[in-house]
């Protein structure tokens, strides 16, 4: 009885976890990043051309993506580089996008 009190309280541990990660998936422009970053590693000046926000919003969202773990980053000279901090990443926001997609044609 009591591993299973104990296994319950781990799921719901790590279901908080899974939970506070997601939070970052909470904003148009911060999804936006993570669907550019999935086709490769780009500069802070790149991202912000190509979502439409200015660098100082952007640098906003990229910092919390980066404290929930979804990107990191590497300077290089001038330059801040983003990339996804695991190709898992991709692929989870590709099957949101697949079941989304799914439900919104029921």
């Amino acid at each position: 009885m009591r591993e299973k009190i104990k296994s319950v309280e781990e799921k719901l541990e790590q279901a908080d976890q899974v939970a506070e990660c997601l939070k970052a998936l909470t904003h148009p422009v911060r999804i936006r990043i993570l669907q550019e970053l999935r086709n490769g590693v780009k500069c802070v000046s790149e991202l912000s051309e190509r979502i439409g926000v200015n660098q100082t919003n952007l640098s906003q969202h990229l910092g919390l993506l980066r404290n929930y773990g979804w990107v990191k980053k590497k300077k290089r000279a001038l330059y801040v580089y983003y990339s996804l901090s695991d190709e898992g990443i991709g692929i989870v926001l590709n099957k949101i996008y697949e079941v989304v997609y799914r439900i919104e044609l029921k």
